[in-house]
């Protein structure tokens, strides 16, 4: 039974007002509280132990729900993320650049697709390790994923090569995109056992329709022009 009818619940901004009674229970799976379950109620004594078992046993529910939800998105997540970089595998990029291109026809619109590739990343890793050409991943992909916006698509292409689609972007916005990140990248400053270092990036711009129609083409135009 509540002492005061306007209490705060979990935070100021979340109040109960005119309630009598509260009950809380805890959401448990597998040992590991998860969470809380409240039910309030306007007149007082209304959870009686009936009710309270009743209620433990839809909390029950509620965790176990709660938690397999979780778990599917973090192996949804893993499904379609580079563990390394946190950007779109190579087998999602595929996918969801297709589903790009099918949105782009229908609205007669402009996509652009970047290639992009760290210039020289085997001598990184022969010069400074593995450990640290990973970093120089990471810190890339970071460039990448700062520069892009929500609705565009980047994803690490595969080794040292990432791709990126702009939705409803022409050449030149995607060459002033490209510009931005290479010179992002380049300003950047790795540590290594050898001293800091820097690296720099090439990339390559292909445009829907203008240099194709279909994934395959427009990949291999900017692959193209990439090099």
């Amino acid at each position: 039974e509540l002492p005061d009818k306007d209490s705060v619940l979990f935070s100021k901004k979340v109040r109960l007002t005119n309630m009598e009674s509260l009950l809380v229970l805890p959401l448990i799976c597998a040992d590991e509280a998860i969470g809380s379950f409240a039910v309030a109620a306007r007149r007082a004594r209304a959870f009686g132990k009936d009710k309270r078992e009743m209620l433990g046993v839809i909390a029950n529910h509620v965790a176990v729900s709660l938690a397999n939800a979780q778990m599917y998105g973090r192996m949804e997540t893993m499904a379609t993320t580079d563990g390394l970089t946190g950007l779109v595998n190579h087998r999602t990029f595929q996918e969801r650049t297709l589903e790009m291109l099918a949105r782009a026809e229908r609205s007669q619109g402009r996509h652009a697709l970047l290639l992009t590739d760290i210039d020289h990343f085997k001598k990184v890793n022969d010069t400074y390790g593995h450990a640290v050409g990973d970093i120089v991943l990471r810190g890339v992909a970071q460039v990448v994923r700062d520069c892009v916006r929500k609705v565009d698509l980047a994803a690490r292409y595969g080794g040292e090569e990432f791709a990126i689609v702009l939705e409803s972007t022409d050449r030149d916005g995607a060459r002033l995109l490209a510009e931005r990140i290479r010179a992002e990248v380049q300003k950047q400053i790795f540590q290594s056992a050898q001293g800091p270092f820097s690296c720099t990036l090439s990339l390559g711009i292909a445009v829907y329709p203008d240099d194709g129609k279909d994934k395959e083409t427009l990949i291999a135009h900017a692959d193209q022009a990439l090099y």
